[in-house]
């Protein structure tokens, strides 16, 4: 079983979300879940830290398992 890596950027002030995104494809959960946490860091770093911080944003991820054809 393979599983996708589905994540998106939340305000938390605003309690909205923009379009959820794809960012791969992994072997495993554990793979899937680490490169979240580590794809989520890269996200937060690239947008502007101001906007960050009045917009109090956060990265969201999820797992999906997706069964092998």
């Amino acid at each position: 079983m393979k599983f996708l890596l589905i994540m998106q950027v939340c305000s938390a002030l605003h309690l909205s979300c923009m379009d959820e995104m794809t960012a791969g494809e992994y072997k495993t959960h554990f793979d899937c879940a680490t490169a979240g946490y580590l794809n989520s860091i890269g996200v937060l770093q690239s947008l502007d830290v101001d906007s960050v911080n009045e917009n109090k944003l956060v990265v969201n991820f999820k797992c999906y398992p997706q069964s092998d054809i």
